[in-house]
């Protein structure tokens, strides 16, 4: 299985968390980075996304420009406090062997050291990552990389 992590983009401030949405920055933070991956991410057969409005905002530019023809699901075991243990079951019960998962902190970062080891990977806005692995279970992957947005300003 091939999983792209993608942190959501810069995100205002506000109240209720979940109804956040991306900052004009963070738009332009997941475009760049969509068009930066696009090649990489050819294969990717699902998004799966938080339900939470950065993460939603980030998987729509996602696919806007980079990912055209993907279909895309929002689940709820993405959300910023979910177990790993949760997200692990939930992919172990996927058909698919290349997805994007767009998510937020700090599950992203433990999912990585949880399926990768202790890499010390940091996740941050607009981050996206890859791991290679047979079968999602602890200790069963390859961080191949992480690319962090770069600074638009």
């Amino acid at each position: 299985m091939k999983l792209f992590l993608l942190r959501h983009g810069d995100a205002d401030a506000g109240f209720p968390d979940g109804s956040r949405k991306l900052s004009a920055y963070g738009r332009q933070q997941v475009i760049s980075v969509a068009r930066e991956h696009v090649a990489q991410c050819k294969d990717v057969q699902m998004i799966l996304t938080s339900p939470l409005q950065r993460a939603s905002e980030t998987a729509d530019l996602f696919t806007t420009y980079g990912l055209t023809q993907c279909r895309r699901q929002t689940v709820d075991y993405l959300l910023p406090t979910t177990s790993v243990k949760t997200v692990e079951r939930n992919l172990q019960a996927v058909a698919y062997s290349c997805l994007l998962m767009v998510g937020h902190l700090p599950m992203l970062e433990n999912l990585i050291n949880y399926f990768a080891g202790d890499s010390g990977a940091r996740m941050e806005t607009a981050s996206i990552a890859s791991l290679s692995m047979e079968f999602p279970m602890q200790g069963s992957a390859t961080l191949d990389w992480v690319h962090y947005s770069r600074n638009l300003d």
